[in-house]
């Protein structure tokens, strides 16, 4: 199966929806709470289309994100490095997705 989006919003920004806390939390406690995410899971999700500003943020942190995984694999930096910047990522993630549900 596949989950084909309706509007023109790019793939990494329900990828940063997914990856956040809030709906992970959503998913496990409203839609599936085993630990495999399908994508019957991914099309009930609530989306909130961002503003160009917004999506501009999650864009940065997909960036800095992905960049910092190829790291890791390519060994150009190390594992903890790459780790910290990663958890700084995920609050900075989860703090912009509060925020667009304005929770």
């Amino acid at each position: 199966m596949s989950l084909f989006s309706m509007t023109e919003l790019p793939d990494w920004y329900y990828v940063s929806l997914i990856n956040s806390e809030f709906i992970s939390m959503y998913v496990d406690n409203f839609i599936n709470n085993t630990s495999h995410f399908q994508i019957n899971d991914a099309r009930q999700l609530p989306i909130i289309i961002p503003s160009p500003y917004e999506l501009e943020i999650f864009r940065q942190i997909s960036v800095v994100s992905i960049a910092a995984k190829r790291d890791i694999f390519s060994s150009a930096i190390s594992t903890n490095f790459a780790e910290e910047k990663l958890n700084g990522k995920q609050t900075e993630l989860d703090k912009a997705v509060l925020k667009l549900y304005s929770i």
